[in-house]
């Protein structure tokens, strides 16, 4: 189990590398030019050259990308060109606030996915049963930003239960309550989808697995209920693992449009406004630590998949 951790591990040293070089590329077909961010609409054509060199845009694509594979590999992300600041440090400092929205929207969606897809898969004609029809259809065809924009007009401007915009209220201290009322919405907007799809694969694994012979066996031999579907969620964790793990990366993805929504100040709302003001280096550097938090999920994923299926342990042991 040890040698398959750190085989996928090492995978990542080539995902990472392709992903800087797609990162780089449609970096530079964005359209628009930084220069014209930092410079006065009145300056002069040579104080616009002197800043192109001083950032280092004038020198060929190739040097421009080896330079900065170069510094990413001493842990220098570069140096935003609008704040004036380490890329890295500001990464940080707004994925702290990402990383609160996704564990709220997370667990919202797997607590809400599991309950109702066990329910659905106990009592098929159940309204558990059509709460996760509506579920898994409404998570799959609703795009983030409409659903977004329709709390917001329900709850924020039609009813003024829950603030629209921040992470706190402007001119107060912080507080667990200011910040539960402020992040209800933007975690409903995030774990929509994943709920959706989570509650489809919990019905489905369930469905099929209260049809297996060993759940017949245990009924026979007369096991109560919470012992049987405790083998049951046993057998059912893997596929709901592997689906959990590619759900946490589209959060990460639907944080960008969700955050700059509701002005959440997480790593989606920074790459936002970086992606407005050219501001390269925050791009290329926040798309990279999204990437590479995905496949570091998934290679996680991978390995607690393997703990919790012995058919995987025996496997990876016949393959050595």
């Amino acid at each position: 189990m040890l040698r398959y951790a750190a085989y996928r591990v090492m995978l990542l040293v080539p995902i990472l590398l392709g992903v800087t070089l797609v990162v780089f590329g449609l970096n530079q077909m964005i359209p628009g030019d930084p220069v014209d961010f930092l410079l006065d609409a009145d300056a002069t054509p040579a104080d616009r050259e002197y800043l192109r060199a001083y950032l280092g845009l004038d020198r060929p694509l190739p040097m421009q990308y080896f330079t900065w594979l170069g510094n990413l590999l001493e842990g220098d992300f570069g140096r935003s060109f609008i704040k004036q600041r380490a890329v890295l440090d500001l990464i940080l400092e707004s994925f702290a606030n990402t990383l609160i929205l996704i564990l709220a929207g997370g667990t919202l969606a797997i607590v809400v996915a599991l309950v109702i897809g066990i329910l659905s898969a106990l009592y098929p004609r159940s309204p558990a049963a059509m709460l996760a029809n509506v579920l898994g259809i409404s998570g799959v065809s609703l795009p983030n930003f409409w659903v977004a924009l329709l709390l917001i007009g329900l709850f924020s401007v039609t009813l003024g239960w829950l603030p629209a915009s921040g992470m706190r209220t402007t001119g107060s201290d912080f507080s667990l309550g200011d910040l539960a009322a402020h992040i209800i919405l933007p975690a409903i907007t995030v774990g929509l989808t994943t709920v959706g799809t989570m509650t489809r694969i919990v019905r489905a694994a369930f469905a099929d697995l209260l049809k297996q012979d060993f759940v017949l066996a245990l009924k026979a031999k007369g096991s109560v209920r919470r012992s049987i579907l405790a083998h049951v969620f046993k057998n059912a964790l893997p596929p709901i693992l592997t689906v959990a793990g590619l759900e946490i990366g589209s959060l990460l993805g639907g944080s960008v449009i969700t955050e700059s929504i509701f002005s959440w100040p997480g790593v989606g709302k920074l790459m936002y406004d970086a992606i407005t003001q050219r501001d390269y280096p925050v791009i290329q550097g926040g798309i990279l630590f999204v990437s590479f938090l995905f496949v570091s999920v998934n290679v996680l994923v991978d390995v607690l998949h393997g703990c919790v299926d012995p058919r995987i342990r025996k496997s990876l042991r016949g393959a050595t």
